[in-house]
Parts: C-alpha cells; sequence; structure tokens
C-alpha cells in the first residue's frame, strides 16, 4: 500500500488551481444555480416546518424585534394599522430566503466532501499524508459557501445592521434566545468560528508554524464542525418537512460522511495491525 501517489498532495499552485479550485468552483456555481432554478427545491412549498415561515423559526418583524409568542411587530402606517410588504419586497426576501438554504446546503457538501477523501485514499490503497491539498482547497470553498451563507442569512430576518445582528441571538430583553431559533443561530455561529479557524490555517505556513501533530489535532475540529452544521439544521426545522428534497439531500450528507469515516477507521486498524505483525 502506498506505491501510488495520494489523491491530492500535489502542491503545486497553477496545478491546483486548474485541477482543484476551477473545477470546485464551477460545480458550486451548477449546484447553487440548480438549487435556485428547480420547482423541486422551492422551498416555498414546503410550508409545513419551513425554516422561515412556519414553527421553526418565528420570524421577525421588520423593526427587528420578535413579539409574544412569535407574533409579527411590522411597521405600522399613519392610522395606526400595520402596512404590508410590497410585492417586489416579497419577491426578494423569497430570492434571499432561497439563496441562503442553496448556499448553506452547497457549504454542508462540501465540507461533507473534505471528510470522504482521506477515506477514499485508504480504499484506493493510498498513503493518507499529514495534509492533504485537495482536502484543504475543498474546505476553503466550504469556508466561502459558509461565509455567503450568513451574509445572505442576516438579510432575511433584517436589513444588515448590527442590531439586526443581534437579534439573532438575544432577546429585547439581553437575555439569548434559547429557542429553537436561537440555538439554530447558536450553533450556526459556532461552525462559522471553527470554519473560519479552519481556514485561517490550511497553509503551508501554519503547517510549518504549528508542526504536523498540533495542526492535524486542529484540523480534526472538522467533526465538531459537522455536528454543529447537523444541529444548525435540526434546530432549523430540518426533520419537520421530511418531504423537503434539501432533508433528504441532509440525510444522504450524514450517511455518507458516517460510512467513510468507518470505512477509513477500518482500513488504517487494518493497515496497523499488518505493520505491527510484520514488525514482530
Amino acid at each position: 500500500m502506498g506505491s501510488r501517489p495520494p489523491l491530492g498532495t500535489g502542491g503545486d499552485l497553477r496545478r491546483r488551481l486548474v485541477f482543484h479550485h476551477v473545477p470546485l468552483a464551477f460545480a458550486s456555481a451548477v449546484v447553487l444555480v440548480l438549487f435556485m432554478r428547480l420547482p423541486l427545491f422551492d422551498t416555498g412549498a414546503y410550508p409545513h416546518g419551513d425554516i422561515f415561515s412556519a414553527t421553526i423559526p418565528r420570524e421577525r418583524g421588520e423593526g427587528g424585534a420578535m413579539g409574544h409568542g412569535g407574533e409579527h411587530t411590522g411597521p405600522r402606517d399613519h392610522d395606526g394599522g400595520h402596512t404590508g410588504p410590497s410585492p417586489d419586497e416579497i419577491q426578494s426576501r423569497s430570492f434571499v430566503r432561497q439563496f441562503t438554504v442553496a448556499t448553506g446546503y452547497v457549504a454542508l457538501g462540501l465540507l461533507g466532501l473534505t471528510l470522504v477523501i482521506g477515506p477514499a485514499n485508504l480504499l484506493l490503497r493510498r498513503r493518507n499524508p499529514v495534509s492533504n491539498y485537495l482536502s484543504r482547497d475543498v474546505g476553503t470553498w466550504a469556508a466561502i459557501g459558509s461565509v455567503v451563507h450568513v451574509i445572505v442569512g442576516l438579510q432575511v430576518h433584517g436589513r444588515g445592521r448590527i442590531s439586526d445582528f443581534l437579534d439573532y441571538f438575544v432577546a429585547p430583553d439581553g437575555r439569548p434566545w434559547l429557542n429553537s431559533f436561537g440555538l439554530g443561530n447558536w450553533t450556526g455561529l459556532a461552525a462559522l468560528v471553527i470554519v473560519v479557524g479552519l481556514l485561517a490555517i490550511s497553509s503551508d505556513f501554519a503547517l510549518r508554524k504549528l508542526k504536523a501533530r498540533r495542526w492535524k489535532r486542529l484540523q480534526r475540529l472538522n467533526y465538531a464542525l459537522v455536528a454543529l452544521v447537523i444541529a444548525h439544521a435540526f434546530f432549523y426545522g430540518a426533520l419537520l418537512r421530511t418531504s423537503s428534497p434539501f432533508t433528504l439531500l441532509l440525510g444522504l450528507s450524514v450517511v455518507a460522511v458516517l460510512v467513510g469515516q468507518a470505512v477509513g477507521i477500518r482500513l488504517w486498524r487494518r493497515k496497523h495491525s499488518r505493520t505491527a505483525a510484520t514488525v514482530a
């Protein structure tokens, strides 16, 4: 085992640009367009348990604050009545919601891919190095997708102001939101911190400074990242819309990662048991 070069170990920048970054960017864009254009993935077609319009989460009003029990607290007209959103506002908000979901699932798919590259090397009887450029490049695009997902998602319940950002995590009285909406946002924030941190150390410079063992230990935060992303999807009502293809994709992604890791662990143990037997 190990006679053939492992997947994704070529460190030449031009080669990585041609064979890693360009295909990953193109594939991400294609999947994103499919998620946005195909009626099958229309988030408005699944009102029961929809992540924006139903039980989880309760939608905030235009003013940024959530009313008692989740009632909307939108702006009022001069007579004291509530003014409804214009058709253009409804269409724009629908697009933002759809784009938020789509970017989230693109990032999830890329994240899952980073965790199956190592097992794929073992399955193909190739060496599994400490640093894998393909995993790092896929992780870069997963981080980009995650950041875009968060930035766009912050526009759903507000207008991008700092106060709107805080409303995702704390109630008007200063207490943290601990309902499904709040927990979904807290897990999402923790996942964002980890993915940005992993992106920051995904370089040869960081590998040299941190040394292989410490660098690899930090990279294992990827497993915590996956758990947080799954929790984020759960709190945002993934299990309440079982008829949605997005929920099916979430389940398939989880199964693929679990199977890949199980196969990788089994092959790793078999390899090391053979090595120990040979030495003995």
